[in-house]
């Protein structure tokens, strides 16, 4: 497992850190009129003084913002604009995890 998601963040981001564990979460939710997901998420944190390499053929979007600006928008008028899991994931790490979080800023 450790292998695999050190991998994933090379080829998704172009990143290498450490990183730490936080939690698992599985959830099932349907995102608009293109399908559902069902999955089960490890989520990890860590921090790279490098810039991203973004794989465009991954991610379609990215942007780097605070912990605490996440959450402002998390609790503003644009909320729906983030996946269901996102908002999940984000809700827990944010509530059990701030410190940690913030730690990284």
């Amino acid at each position: 497992m450790e292998a695999a998601i050190h991998r994933r963040l090379d080829e998704e981001l172009g990143l290498s850190c450490p990183l730490r564990f936080l939690f698992k979460f599985e959830y099932q939710a349907q995102f608009d009129a293109t399908g559902a997901e069902h999955e089960l998420c490890s989520v990890y944190i860590g921090r790279s003084d490098g810039p991203p390499r973004v794989n465009r053929e991954e991610i379609r979007d990215w942007r780097w913002v605070s912990p605490e600006r996440l959450q402002q928008e998390f609790s503003g008028p644009n909320a729906a604009r983030f996946t269901p899991w996102f908002r999940l994931e984000w809700e827990r790490a944010w509530r059990e995890h701030r410190v940690a979080l913030r730690a990284l800023s």
